[in-house]
């Protein structure tokens, strides 16, 4: 793999960028300052550094970002920001996508990878993916509302939802874990109950948690989260 593309495939430096570090003498592998961006690079072997600090190549990327209210869960819209541009422009080369949407108005956790098949696979019912989400009702909800949901219900359009999990934390508010994703599941089932939810957020997608990460605000997958996401490839 030339140099350049090396930079460029792990979203450390654009070509160009990494042209004009090597003429500074920026860029070295296994040890030796390299001349020319062109440079064959073995990406799997080499110890490759720019500014002493070693750079590691990885195939996949994989990011959880903090989505804010009014950004869609999309790689590009004609009208509103996307959870991409929330991104360097440098990552928006590599092929990213949200796994799952969020609507327009719920808040939380995304996930953005170019890992295809492990996305798939999260997403998959079959797979059953647990999904954690915050969120507050207008009216106060019953422990009669709680068992009708859980145990699924059918709604206006005759899909029948799977059975869930609620978690009660005051008559207005609570934790619902879902293993599908259908189009405003949780507001239908509240829905159903004559009930509306005014705030919805996720915090955990499988057993990968939001944590402090602040809104708006975006990290690497740590190798421990990683693995739980791929694991079922």
């Amino acid at each position: 793999m030339r140099l350049d593309k090396f930079f460029s495939e792990t979203s450390t430096l654009s070509r160009s960028e990494c042209s004009k570090a090597v003429k500074k003498g920026e860029i070295t592998v296994n040890g030796e300052i390299i001349k020319k961006a062109d440079f064959k690079v073995d990406e799997f072997k080499d110890e490759i550094r720019y500014k002493g600090e070693v750079i590691n190549y990885s195939k996949y990327i994989y990011i959880m970002l903090n989505k804010p209210e009014g950004v869609v869960s999309a790689t590009e819209d004609g009208r509103d920001k996307t959870v991409l541009d929330l991104l360097p422009e440098n990552y928006k080369n590599r092929g990213l996508f949200p796994c799952g949407r969020l609507d327009k108005d719920t808040l939380g956790l995304v996930i953005l990878t170019n890992d295809g098949i492990s996305a798939h696979n999260s997403l998959s019912p079959k797979r059953h993916f647990k999904k954690t989400y915050y969120f507050k009702t207008a009216e106060k909800f019953s422990d009669e509302d709680v068992k009708k949901i859980e145990g699924g219900i059918t709604l206006a359009d005759g899909y029948t939802t799977k059975p869930c999990e609620i978690k009660r934390l005051n008559d207005k508010e609570g934790e619902i874990i879902l293993t599908e994703g259908k189009y405003h599941e949780i507001k239908r089932l509240f829905g159903a109950r004559g009930n509306k939810i005014v705030y919805l957020e996720r915090i955990k997608f499988g057993d990968i948690s939001l944590g402090e990460l602040q809104r708006g605000e975006w990290r690497f997958l740590s190798e421990d989260e990683i693995k739980k996401f791929t694991a079922s490839k």
